[in-house]
């Protein structure tokens, strides 16, 4: 029992009253996203919040940040105790969508910034718009970013307190061009574009649900907003017809829920519902009892050894009711509402509990050590009206019970999975927090585990249903033979029932309660049957910029044939506004008779190519079908449907540039704008504090770095010696092999930054950018908590040099945050780097070549472009007056007339 205690995982219960109820797996896009982070154990979470200037009548005071901070918390308690790792951002959208706190780790350390964060959403209410076309595309832009770094668990948390609506004045909107909002008329036709911008197939809606972006959305409907205001909220978040018209086409799974709010109660309930994603707590309603506790008021549930803890969430309709705890034995705790939280105990329970609201509180119950406290039993929750004076009055209650288990697939990375095979040497358990396995024999109520696989169609595929605990650890054959190869997702849910509670005689007081079952969704491909060719579970088509026709290769590992179902193009379900027909296919294998052929050991490539009629900014998804079958036999075809993800870019109008560029020239901004430039470069340098720096070689697995072959480790010997030559500010400096210095940047505005290179790598680092265009790691200019990867291209993928740059104050725990967030990126950024080496002519100098890279040719591409990656460029040239990039002396080297051929540029660096 006392293992059990401490198993650091989390089970919410959903609470059922009679025994006769069993709980049943259920499907959400709550439950999707925490099957998704059980299996994971790390997702991505954006804070979307609402900045209208409607917020000042609807919202007067700031309910919605007291809730949204309620959400921090709970999730922060929730990735605690089921070991997952959850990178949070806060954003807010009006007409424009402004990320105001960048991705963060949540965890107790980081919660007061972010909460901070959220706090200053009080004052956030002079937004124009209610714009959800800007929220919905910046939020998928925002986590697109996020998803480089492999994370594949992501999820919107958004709020809004009104309907799609514009302000009326002289502006435009990009997806409605050449349409004024000055009239009433011209708002009414904006809205309207909006709408069947985001609602359209394909649309923007699809885009975040073909990304796999889980939206949670919670509407205030208060002040003037209606319910009906939010019918097309309500559509984008679940896919559910709003008012008889659909909103985008993929719906299956479920893209995500809708909650209505009315009041800072609903709202606290509203953002509770997904506090803890997949393991859904209690909702149940009762009645509240006069003078003293009743048994018609009380919402009960039953607690095991095997509970860790539980948290409630509780509210009534009316003010000025106790809300009391009653344990096991009968003590009861009156919780009376105080201005802070109070942290007390009942029959040796420990208690903590706070008051939310007039009418909320919420309260959390930690399982005592050892054999202490009347932990085990039925507990019950009551609101009492201590004068009677609101007989009629209702209390609910979402009551969140933490147990330790989580379903597992064991030995899931050695075993291969073939389609149209029967597979019988499975092996399921159940595990802790730790994923560490426990025997299921110890729980003390009663356990069932069940087994489903959902194809690369779709398809849902039950495989076994409830084993119970004593047969859950014996291996079981899993049927395959109608499940199609692709990518796929392996489904086990476990249904936990506590055990009874009995009194000392043995009688049955109360049936034990039925959690809520736990999901955990294991990602696999399911490969064709043995003997024919393997294909990847996805193809990333990698950002494309402009129109055009780009070519690709799919890799293919033998043996067998790989070539194009021409009776079935490709299907696109997400795909920018204005791009027209763009499409997917293969050149050139598109029967069996011209197919792509691989022997057995060997790797080929398969062309495929990516068709933009148009330019245009955002998500295109979709997949392709391809027939695989053994060499010489095609009668023996099956298909394989691969999905595809591209990110699409509108490049700049650079000839719309020039003009107004040399416009506003000719007006006389030159010599402001050389002093701006000025001004900058004497702001270009690394600041004089003390920093250490040392390289280390690193290996890459399962996102984690390994020095020697170990999980990376200081030494007492690392990290020592501080930098020489930061006793002043400086624009350059040597740091262990790799050479550090400071560039302004095209822009006349904002800070400079610092480029990274040494002989014979490319490098990325944590920053963002991570990387120029030439392939050198990019810092800012306070480079001190940072780090760098490097990379040579010619080395196996997983080798690679960390390049740890400190603080001279920094703790071991600060430097072993910089490890672990490397380690998380590491993989994702070095695909990056090889691919960009793959994909062009340039290649890092070798070892021993010089003391830098020698850049590659400026990309063929716009003259300027102030929203790319910043070139690895040192200073403006403007012709006849000085530039002012940064040497190594600090001098301002001479300017020089442009080269010929080459348009004019203030921006070309000397000698470009």
């Amino acid at each position: 029992m006392k293992k059990l205690a401490v198993l650091g995982a989390a089970l919410i219960g959903c609470l059922l009253l009679t025994p006769s109820a069993s709980a049943q797996p259920t499907e959400s896009a709550v439950a999707d996203f925490g099957g998704c982070l059980a299996a994971q154990r790390e997702g991505d979470l954006l804070l979307m919040i609402d900045e209208s200037g409607s917020l000042q009548q609807s919202d007067p005071d700031a309910a919605r940040v007291q809730a949204a901070n309620y959400l921090l918390e709970q999730l922060s308690a929730f990735g605690s105790a089921a070991g997952v790792s959850l990178d949070v951002a806060v954003a807010g959208f009006s007409s424009d969508f402004t990320v105001h706190a960048p991705w963060t780790r949540l965890d107790t350390g980081s919660l007061p910034e972010l909460k901070d964060e959220v706090d200053a959403f009080r004052s956030r209410t002079a937004g124009l718009d209610t714009d959800y076309w800007t929220a919905l595309d910046g939020a998928r832009s925002a986590l697109a970013d996020q998803a480089q770094s492999g994370t594949a668990c992501q999820a919107i948390a958004w709020f809004s307190d009104g309907k799609l609506d514009f302000s009326t004045r002289d502006d435009e909107k990009p997806y409605a061009p050449g349409i004024s909002l000055s009239t009433d008329q011209g708002v009414a036709q904006v809205v309207a574009a909006a709408r069947e911008s985001i609602c359209r197939p394909a649309g923007i809606a699809d885009q975040v649900r073909s990304s796999g972006i889980a939206t949670f959305a919670v509407g205030l409907a208060n002040g003037t907003a209606a319910a009906a205001d939010f019918d097309l909220m309500r559509a984008i978040a679940t896919g559910a017809p709003a008012a008889g018209q659909a909103c985008g086409a993929r719906t299956q799974p479920s893209p995500g829920d809708f909650y209505l709010a009315q009041n800072i109660d609903d709202l606290l309930f509203a953002f509770d519902a997904f506090s803890s994603p997949g393991q859904a707590p209690l909702e149940n309603e009762t009645g509240v009892c006069a003078y003293e506790v009743c048994d018609a008021g009380k919402h009960r549930f039953v607690l095991d050894d095997s509970i860790g803890s539980v948290a409630v969430l509780a509210s009534a309709d009316t003010e000025g009711l106790v809300p009391t705890l009653v344990a096991p034995d009968g003590t009861e705790l009156p919780m009376k509402q105080t201005a802070a939280a109070a942290t007390t105990d009942v029959a040796g329970v420990g208690v903590e509990y706070r008051w939310l609201s007039e009418r909320s509180v919420s309260f959390t119950m930690q399982k005592p050590d050892g054999e202490s406290g009347e932990w085990q039993g039925m507990w019950a929750l009551v609101f009492v009206d201590p004068d009677a004076s609101h007989a009629d009055a209702r209390s609910k209650s979402n009551i969140h019970i933490s147990g330790n288990l989580f379903p597992a697939w064991l030995g899931q990375d050695v075993t291969a999975i073939h389609a149209g095979e029967t597979t019988s040497a499975v092996q399921l358990g159940i595990v802790d927090s730790d994923r560490q396995e426990i025997d299921p024999s110890e729980l003390l109520g009663s356990a069932y585990l069940s087994v489903s696989i959902t194809d690369a169609a779709g398809v849902d595929h039950p495989l076994a249903s409830r084993i119970s605990k004593d047969r859950i650890d014996a291996p079981i054959e899993l049927d395959l033979t109608n499940i199609a190869p692709g990518e796929a997702t392996l489904r086990l849910a476990l249904e936990v029932t506590t055990a009874d509670a009995t009194d000392k005689w043995g009688t049955l007081i109360a049936p034990g309660t039925d959690l809520a079952p736990q999901f955990v969704d294991v990602p696999l491909t399911i490969a064709p049957p043995i003997g024919y060719p393997t294909l990847p579970n996805r193809i990333d088509l990698g950002t494309v910029e402009g129109a055009g026709t780009f070519a690709r290769e799919v890799p293919i590992t033998g043996p067998g044939c790989v070539w194009a179902d021409a009776a079935s193009p490709a299907r696109v379900d997400a795909v920018p506004d204005g791009v027209g027909g763009a499409e997917v296919r293969i050149a050139g294998a598109t029967s069996a008779d011209n197919c792509i052929t691989v022997a057995e050991g060997e790797t080929g490539v398969l062309p495929i190519e990516l068709v933009v009629p148009e330019a245009g900014n955002g998500a295109f998804n979709g997949s392709v079908r391809l027939m695989v079958a053994p060499t010489g036999e095609p009668d023996r075809a099956m298909p394989v449907d691969v999905p595809f993800t591209s990110e699409l870019l509108k490049p700049l109008d650079t000839g719309r540039f020039w003009l107004v560029f040399a416009i506003v020239f000719a007006l006389g901004v030159a010599i402001p704008l050389a002093l701006l430039y000025f001004l900058k470069w004497r702001e270009t340098k690394i600041p004089a504090e003390t920093l250490k720096a040392q390289s280390f070689r690193v290996t890459i697995s399962d996102g984690r770095l390994h020095r020697n072959g170990r999980a990376f480790a200081l030494e007492g010997t690392d990290l020592r010696d501080p930098v020489r030559g930061l006793d002043k500010p400086a624009r350059k400096l040597s740091v262990d092999g790799a050479e550090l210095e400071t560039r302004m940047g095209a822009s006349p505005v904002g800070t400079g930054y610092v480029v990274v290179r040494a002989p014979g790598m490319l490098g990325a680092s944590g920053s963002t950018p991570s990387t120029d265009r030439h392939g050198n790691a990019v810092l800012p200019l306070a480079v001190h908590n940072n780090w760098v990867l490097l990379h040579d291209p010619e080395c196996p993928a997983d080798h690679a040099t960390l390049l740890l740059l400190v603080a001279g104050g920094a703790s071991a725990g600060r430097v072993q945050e910089l490890v672990d967030q490397a380690g998380r990126r590491a993989e994702g950024l070095i695909g990056e780097l090889r691919k960009r080496s793959a994909q062009t002519d340039d290649r890092p100098p070798a070892s021993g070549a010089g003391p830098t890279m020698a850049p590659p040719a400026p990309a063929a591409a716009s003259p300027f472009d102030p929203f790319g990656v910043p070139a690895a460029t040192s200073a403006p040239t403007f012709g006849a007056p000085p530039s002012f990039g940064g040497s190594e002396s600090g001098a301002l080297p001479p300017s020089g007339p442009a080269s010929p051929g080459q348009p004019f540029d203030p921006f070309r660096p000397p000698g470009a």
